[in-house]
C-alpha cells in the first residue's frame, strides 16, 4: 500500500543519498516520494476521500478483493463500498446460463460475509459493452439509482487493524450485541467471526495467516483480536 511505498522509498533514497553523485537522479527520487507521500495524505482524508472495490461475483476475483479490503483497513484506507457487477439477471433462469446465475448467487454470499457492513452495489450483466455515455448512464442507474455516486456511502472505516511491530490488533465493531452471542475461529488464513446468525469472514494479511490469535476481548461493543509475533495459541472465544 501507499504507507508501505513510501517508508521503503524514503529507506531508498537515505541509500541513495550516500552512494549517488547524480544530481538531477536524485531530485526525480526526491519528488517521487513527495508525492507518494501527497497521496497518502488524500487518501487518508476520509472526509473527503473513499475507496470502492469493483469485482465480479467469481470467487477466485472475490478473495482478491477481500485481501485488498483487509490491506486497506490494516493501513488506515477508507473503503465505503463495494461494487459487484457482471451479474447475471433473473430472465436467464431455465436458460444455460442458469446454472451461472445459481453460482453467483452463492458467491455474492460470500461477499456478503467479507465486506459488511460496507454497502453492496450490484449490476446486471449487461447485453452489450459498458461504452459510451448511455451504456455508462445505464450503469450508474443501476448501482445508485437517484443516490449521489459523489457521496460518502459508508464513513468511517469498516473495521480497523493497528500494529506496533510486536502486536496486531484486529478490531471489529459490534453494536448491540452481547459477549455470548460472539464466536471466534481461524481457519487457515482466514478469521471467521460469528454474531448470532451472522457471520465476518476476514482474510488476513500474509504476515498474520500463519499465526493464532494469542487474545480476543469484546468491550464497549468492540470485538478486539491480538496476534502476537511470533506465539500461536489458540482463542475461539471473546474473554
Amino acid at each position: 500500500m501507499i504507507t508501505r511505498l513510501v517508508a521503503d522509498a524514503s529507506r531508498a533514497l537515505r541509500w541513495l543519498r550516500r552512494q549517488c553523485t547524480d544530481q538531477e537522479l536524485m531530485d526525480e527520487v526526491d519528488h517521487l516520494v513527495k508525492n507518494l507521500i501527497a497521496m497518502d495524505e488524500i487518501l487518508r482524508d476520509h472526509d473527503h476521500c473513499s475507496i470502492r472495490l469493483v469485482m465480479n461475483p467469481d470467487r477466485m476475483v472475490i478473495n482478491e478483493a477481500r485481501r485488498t479490503f483487509t490491506y486497506l483497513c490494516l493501513y488506515g484506507y477508507q473503503t465505503d463500498a463495494v461494487v459487484v457487477n457482471r451479474i447475471f439477471p433473473a430472465e436467464v433462469d431455465g436458460t444455460y446460463f442458469s446454472s451461472w446465475r445459481a453460482y453467483q448467487s452463492e458467491q455474492l454470499e460470500a461477499v456478503q460475509d467479507g465486506f459488511a457492513p460496507v454497502p453492496i452495489l450490484k449490476s446486471r450483466f449487461f447485453d452489450e459493452e459498458v461504452i459510451g455515455a448511455g451504456m455508462h448512464e445505464r450503469l450508474s442507474d443501476e448501482l445508485f439509482g437517484d443516490q449521489d455516486p459523489a457521496e460518502i456511502l459508508h464513513p468511517g472505516l469498516a473495521r480497523e487493524m493497528e500494529t506496533d511491530g510486536e502486536h496486531t490488533i484486529v478490531r471489529i465493531n459490534a453494536p448491540f450485541v452481547e459477549k455470548e452471542e460472539i464466536g471466534l475461529q481461524k481457519i487457515g488464513e482466514e478469521l471467521v467471526v460469528t454474531v448470532g446468525d451472522a457471520r465476518r469472514t476476514i482474510i488476513l494479511p500474509s504476515g498474520l495467516a500463519q499465526q493464532d490469535p494469542t487474545r480476543a476481548a469484546f468491550e464497549n461493543g468492540s470485538l478486539e483480536v491480538t496476534f502476537t509475533n511470533g506465539h500461536s495459541s489458540p482463542v475461539t472465544k471473546p474473554i
